[in-house]
């Protein structure tokens, strides 16, 4: 087994406590706890059914919608809103910088916006960022979307990361995957059949999606999502990188 010198992570629920980003530009337009709002999620999954669309292309044009509908334009500036204030799990930052200090390559992969994603704290801490992103018109106005992360796309972007680092694009025997839920299913069972690690990280012992991920056999390791100094997470992690805390 190679030494593990590049880890992959989803961001919501992975590295931050809440499975989907609050977007602070929709509380702006009055819908609180962002994309956690009952109403935007009931006016996605309403498009999807009348469009006949998949719910991550129903959640971005509900988006879009809603920021016009209050007056805002779609530019980076309303996007990035709240992304140097995002709430990490623990030990995350400390985590991240150990693992550059020791050579090892970081990257996010997240349905989430790839330009938010670059505005925050943790980004400098990162290899590449890999997130959805949109088109633009001559105003600088996002008028489409341009790349969907969905979750099979994710493992198109895997493919990517290990082209980057000379790899052969099925050759992930030097690379840990850590996501938290359903949507990571596709990515860590393309690095498990691989050859990689692939760790599951919870918020919560009795979550129903890292059970059925397991039961699927696409999970190597599973943990509390604790990335502080010594924690269970950590001493994994480290020695698969071969790092001595």
């Amino acid at each position: 087994m190679k030494n593990k010198k590049i880890i992959i992570y989803d961001f919501d629920g992975t590295l931050t406590p809440y499975a989907l980003p609050k977007f602070e530009i929709l509380e702006n337009c009055g819908l609180k706890d962002g994309a956690y709002n009952l109403k935007f999620l009931e006016r996605a999954n309403e498009m999807c059914k009348n469009e006949g669309i998949d719910l991550y292309t129903a959640l971005y044009k509900t988006y879009f919608s809603i920021i016009k509908e209050n007056g805002y334009k779609l530019i980076d500036q309303n996007f990035c809103l709240g992304a140097s204030s995002i709430e990490y799990n623990l030990g995350v930052e400390s985590f991240l910088k150990k693992l550059n200090t020791n050579g090892v390559k970081n990257y996010v992969l997240s349905s989430g916006i790839e330009v938010f994603l670059s505005k925050t704290k943790i980004a400098p801490l990162l290899t590449g960022i890999y997130g959805t992103t949109f088109t633009y018109n001559k105003h600088n106005e996002a008028d489409g979307i341009k790349f969907l992360m969905s979750d099979k796309n994710k493992v198109e972007a895997i493919k990517q990361i290990c082209k980057i680092n000379n790899n052969n694009e099925e050759d992930c025997n030097n690379i840990i995957y850590i996501g938290d839920g359903l949507t990571d299913y596709y990515a860590m069972e393309y690095v498990k059949n691989h050859g990689g690690i692939t760790i599951f990280v919870y918020q919560n012992k009795d979550n129903k999606e890292g059970l059925s991920l397991q039961e699927k056999g696409v999970v190597s390791f599973s943990a509390f999502a604790d990335y502080s100094l010594n924690s269970e997470l950590d001493n994994y992690v480290s020695e698969l990188c071969n790092i001595q805390n």
